[in-house]
């Protein structure tokens, strides 16, 4: 290369020569010189990172539940499982001026349940009483055997809570096929059936 070329602080160089008059004894005319090759690759990459720099960067999206959301439908170990949770709920009012009598029993229903149903009590506990005098248990089982089971370990404390408050409403929710197998041992209540449309889920990591 000529002398011009060969100063190191010249990382790419390219450079037309002028049309000389006689092209017959100028070989060199027209000719395209490149300096400093073997820093080409490196020039151009830094050039590129460069220009990414000024580049329009992608919005940030606070929108983080998306991705995670994202992420978890493609683990094979997601974080929900198909629910089949057998769900009661049943509404007692309290009768008149029996109030203290009736809330006296319900630390006992709590009592038996966390003794004998470990292995098939998802959730329970009450919710109440209300100024009018309302009060819900909310139970979640993990079968209709297991509300049966329950029924049976509770039913000396609800015979006597029913000495205090009587059950307006009771609602049983789950599997459709879990409720059949309930409609007639709970036939005297008089409960409302509602089976888990298609797709419910829950969380496998809470229970």
């Amino acid at each position: 290369f000529p002398p011009h070329f060969r100063d190191p602080a010249e990382r790419f160089v390219i450079l037309i020569s002028p049309r000389l008059p006689d092209t017959d004894t100028n070989p060199t005319a027209n000719i395209v010189y490149i300096a400093n090759m073997k820093l080409s690759l490196l020039s151009a990459a830094a050039f590129l990172n460069s220009a990414a720099a000024f580049a329009p960067s992608r919005p940030v999206t606070s929108n983080h539940r998306a991705a995670g959301d994202t992420a978890l439908r493609m683990s094979s170990d997601a974080w929900y499982v198909d629910d089949i949770v057998v769900t009661l709920v049943p509404k007692f009012k309290i009768k008149e001026g029996m109030k203290e009598k009736y809330v006296e029993l319900l630390p006992k229903f709590c009592e038996l349940v966390k003794a004998n149903e470990a292995e098939t009590c998802v959730h329970y506990g009450f919710v109440g009483p209300t100024e009018d005098g309302f009060v819900i248990c909310r139970e979640g089982h993990v079968s209709a055997e297991a509300v049966l089971a329950h029924l049976e370990i509770c039913g000396d404390v609800l015979n006597a809570a029913l000495e205090y408050a009587d059950i307006v409403d009771l609602m049983v929710q789950g599997p459709a096929a879990e409720l059949e197998k309930l409609k007639e041992p709970l036939a005297d209540f008089g409960p409302a059936y509602y089976p888990l449309a298609e797709g419910s889920i829950r969380n496998k990591k809470m229970w």
